[in-house]
């Protein structure tokens, strides 16, 4: 018996919202985004939602306004300040409807010769 319920409560682990996809996407080399789009497994919470864009080293280069798609598992945000040629770090903070937390990190290039 405590091994079904063992099983049950691991099972009930992988329900949580996770990021499905991304523009930029993860590891991509691109041209200077205008906009980072961020798409989940399931349905995320708006207000609970938060996307920062960050150097290399960790150093905040902008905080974006995360608005929300007609797809209500996607957020998104503008990127107001020119991004130039170099690695960055988007870091990411979301909900679920169950009111779990997601948060993680994830880095693409923009390529030289903008």
């Amino acid at each position: 018996m405590n091994s079904l319920l063992t099983l049950a409560l691991a099972a009930g682990a992988f329900f949580h919202t996770a990021l499905k996809s991304s523009i930029p996407a993860k590891g991509s080399v691109v041209h200077a985004p205008t906009r980072i789009s961020l798409t989940f497994t399931e349905k995320v919470i708006l207000a609970q939602s938060s996307i920062s864009v960050l150097t290399s080293d960790s150093a905040l280069v902008e905080k974006l306004v995360v608005k929300g798609t007609s797809d209500p598992a996607t957020v998104e945000g503008a990127v107001i300040k020119h991004l130039a040629p170099g690695e960055y770090v988007v870091r990411w903070k979301t909900a679920a409807d169950d009111g779990h937390v997601a948060r993680n990190v994830f880095g693409f290039a923009v390529a030289a010769g903008q």
